[in-house]
């Protein structure tokens, strides 16, 4: 009995790793598992809505761009990125869902998940963790308005309320004559009608 009493300090944290391996390995599954008869994602069901909330609460509808997060693609835009993402990072992103989804319950306004949340509240959410007074806080906004800010931005509808050109391939020579073969000199990047750099 000397024995097990002397081990206790050491047992104590083995269990609690053990609890936590199993934890994740049961959150990871879970996550995996996606609606009866969807297309294949990369994002679970529950994190798809915590996509398009967080979506909808930096780019509402009645915005200074009248189309909102949701409305740009943004949902499908971050399932594609995740997808692209190398595996051993893509639990840290949805892990980013995640604290999105659930930091309301520690930190306010009210003591509920980010997606059951209005949109002021949500709004709120967001706001607070921009001007947290903790760092894990702040950079998680910023790394969710980064990858919603880029998929935003891709979409052409925004782009062009904003007066911006698309191009695929920004960085190409463009053919002015492509039945002579000539290669014409690339035409300055345009950031809004009328206005080159």
């Amino acid at each position: 009995m000397s024995e097990l009493v002397a081990h206790l300090p050491v047992i104590g944290p083995v269990v609690v790793l053990a609890a936590l391996a199993l934890a994740a390995v049961f959150l990871v599954r879970r996550a995996r598992a996606s609606a009866p008869g969807a297309p294949s994602s990369a994002l679970s069901v529950k994190e798809r809505a915590i996509v398009a909330a967080c979506a909808d609460a930096l780019f509402p509808a009645g915005g200074p761009i009248p189309v909102s997060g949701t409305e740009a693609g943004l949902v499908e835009y971050v399932d594609r990125y995740v997808a692209r993402t190398p595996r051993p990072l893509r639990p840290y992103m949805r892990l980013l869902f995640h604290f999105v989804e659930l930091s309301p319950w520690v930190f306010g306004p009210r003591r509920a998940r980010f997606t059951r949340l209005p949109q002021a509240d949500r709004i709120a959410v967001l706001a607070s963790m921009a001007q947290s007074c903790i760092y894990l806080r702040r950079v998680t906004f910023l790394s969710l308005r980064t990858m919603l800010s880029m998929g935003y931005l891709a979409n052409e509808k925004v782009a062009g309320a904003i007066g911006v050109a698309c191009c695929a391939t920004p960085f190409e020579r463009r053919a002015a004559g492509r039945a002579a073969g000539e290669l014409a000199a690339a035409a300055p990047p345009s950031l809004a009608p009328g206005v080159t750099a």
